[in-house]
């Protein structure tokens, strides 16, 4: 598979992507009153998601950008092991909620991206995967008022 086309397919799966997590959104409440709801964040982003991955894929159809080398074996298993994540963050957040999915998607992509058992990786790794989405979820949940998805620790 040329690099080219890896690049077409994956916008391809992206748009789509982009365009579940923005109607998923809405599902959530995209207003709540006159304040952003559940669902605000999502659909933008999963809009800028979905344009972004339009605007690649027609540059790469019209031969605007030109790839030099292909993908190796290697780095398609890591494209297919992101996207497998990501996909299971989507069903689990009903289930586990959006803090502790976003935690585990984060350790995820870090081991399938540089796979590494070393002691200070791997403290990086987990002191990220543990603050950022807790401070996502202090700046959304309480400062900003939003309601999140949470699962059986109220996270």
């Amino acid at each position: 598979m040329t690099t080219n086309r890896a690049d077409q397919l994956f916008a391809i799966f992206l748009i789509l992507l982009g365009a579940y997590i923005a109607w998923a959104g809405f599902g959530y409440g995209y207003m709540n009153g006159t304040a952003p709801g559940a669902g605000f964040f999502p659909v933008i982003l999963g809009i800028v998601i979905a344009m972004l991955s339009i605007v690649n894929l027609v540059r790469s159809l019209a031969g605007a950008e030109r790839l030099a080398k292909g993908i190796s074996p290697r780095d398609l298993i890591k494209i297919a092991g992101v996207a497998a994540a990501l996909a299971a963050v989507i069903i689990a957040i009903p289930h586990i909620g959006i803090t502790l999915a976003s935690m585990g998607l984060m350790v995820a992509i870090a081991a399938i991206i540089k796979p590494s058992l070393e002691p200070r990786y791997a403290l990086r790794v987990a002191t990220c995967s543990i603050a950022v989405p807790l401070f996502c979820r202090v700046a959304f949940g309480n400062w900003l008022n939003i309601p999140l998805p949470t699962g059986p620790f109220g996270l």
